[in-house]
């Protein structure tokens, strides 16, 4: 897996794995996944990415650190 972010353009991608692709489709807004002729997903593009992405894990990092922070204390 290798995970790309194109801070200009605010595009996150993630290679899943080596592979020809040959389709792409919208999964929902902002969020499109190459697909391998098999179907099998060979990568996700995230659109708009620091506010689909890029926000909600820091949150959820954030939150995890302080409920440890707080067990340790």
């Amino acid at each position: 897996m290798k995970i790309e972010y194109d801070r200009k353009a605010d595009i996150l991608y993630i290679k899943l794995k080596e592979a020809k692709i040959t389709d792409t489709r919208m999964l929902g807004e902002d969020v499109y996944v190459d697909m391998d002729s098999d179907k099998n997903f060979v990568g996700i593009e995230i659109w708009s990415a620091s506010k689909n992405a890029i926000q909600p894990l820091s949150k959820d990092i954030a939150q995890e650190v302080k409920a440890t922070l707080q067990k340790c204390a």
